[in-house]
């Protein structure tokens, strides 16, 4: 049974950092019967990296600057030598390093990120926290791997207890990252549309749906010019009562968005993942050329066309000079 307690963070919780984040993470795997992972200062980088490029950016998420997911931006660092590598991630908007790992990332999903990690048994870890405003911050953790290289710590059995690792268990496929999709809301009577808020679902993501902009679905629900905030079951005006504003395909699930978490809802509403919305873009259709076949009967005719004027000709010819020549009178 997982143990959910107090985290171990700083004392000065109002500014937390990626080292506080990574003490608070190690401190519950000690709790539930796992190792402690190793702190990567290259593994460290790369999560505050993310985490400013969300706050940055309003784009949260596992896919983030130039379309990278967590294994290549940790890659990029140079982390490996060059060698294979694999990184699971997770990340949250909260205001408290205890808010991220006890409340936002309480799922199933994100209990395994930071436990079992579906057998992978990383052996670096690095935690990244950005400021976002409104009292909240981004908290990204990063867990690694060099190929070959896996942690033989103590891990729990399946009876609970404690048990030292086997190095060469097997990582199973990755499945931390989840891709949601929105599903445009029909409009109503008055002509208004709403759309509720589900988990894993953003600003960005819905406003694509709707085809409009971030800054218009924010000034349609009252919120500031940088505010990415928005949590499950919340009801987001599209447009208003009287609106003849088109929905594209009204009760359709548009191109699916990549992954991303949100906490849950609490006395303090826990923003959802801002996704990244990949729409593919439909290829033209090529028109067919001419057949051979159709071509030939083209050349034919036109053959033909050209030798019947010609004939035409000849005996035109071949009849006046006939006619010329039995018309002169002859000594």
């Amino acid at each position: 049974m997982l143990s959910l307690g107090t985290s171990p963070v700083s004392a000065d919780d109002s500014a937390p950092t990626g080292y506080d984040l990574v003490a608070a993470v190690n401190a519950y795997r000690a709790a539930n019967g796992y190792y402690a992972i190793g702190t990567n200062s290259l593994v460290m980088s790369a999560a505050q990296t993310h985490a400013d490029w969300i706050v940055q950016t309003g784009q949260g998420g596992h896919i983030g600057a130039g379309g990278s997911d967590e294994t290549m931006r940790v890659g990029w660092t140079g982390y490996g030598g060059g060698a294979v590598i694999k990184c699971d991630e997770n990340w949250a908007m909260a205001s408290s390093v205890s808010d991220a790992v006890y409340s936002s990332w309480s799922d199933w999903t994100h209990q395994e990120v930071m436990l079992n990690s579906w057998g992978n048994r990383y052996t670096d870890i690095g935690g990244g926290v950005s400021k976002s405003g409104n009292g909240l911050y981004v908290f990204v953790l990063d867990l690694c791997l060099v190929e070959g290289q896996s942690s033989g710590g103590s891990v729990p059995d399946s009876s609970g207890s404690t048990a030292s690792g086997d190095a060469s268990v097997a990582p199973t496929a990755d499945v931390s990252n989840y891709i949601y999709g929105v599903t445009v809301a029909t409009p109503q009577a008055d002509g208004s549309i709403v759309h509720t808020v589900l988990y894993g679902q953003s600003l960005i993501s819905i406003a694509d749906a709707y085809g409009i902009t971030v800054e218009q679905l924010r000034e349609l629900n009252g919120m500031a010019a940088d505010d990415n905030t928005i949590w499950t079951d919340q009801e987001l005006v599209i447009a208003p009562a009287g609106s003849t504003a088109q929905v594209p395909g009204e009760g359709e699930t548009p191109a699916a968005t990549a992954v991303g978490e949100s906490s849950n809802a609490e006395a303090t509403p826990q923003p959802t993942a801002t996704i990244y919305t990949a729409t593919l873009t439909p290829q033209p259709t090529l028109t067919p050329g001419a057949s051979p076949t159709a071509q030939a009967e083209s050349a034919r005719s036109v053959w033909n066309t050209r030798t019947l004027g010609i004939l035409l000709l000849v005996v035109s010819g071949l009849g006046l000079a006939a006619m010329l020549y039995f018309s002169t009178p002859r000594k």
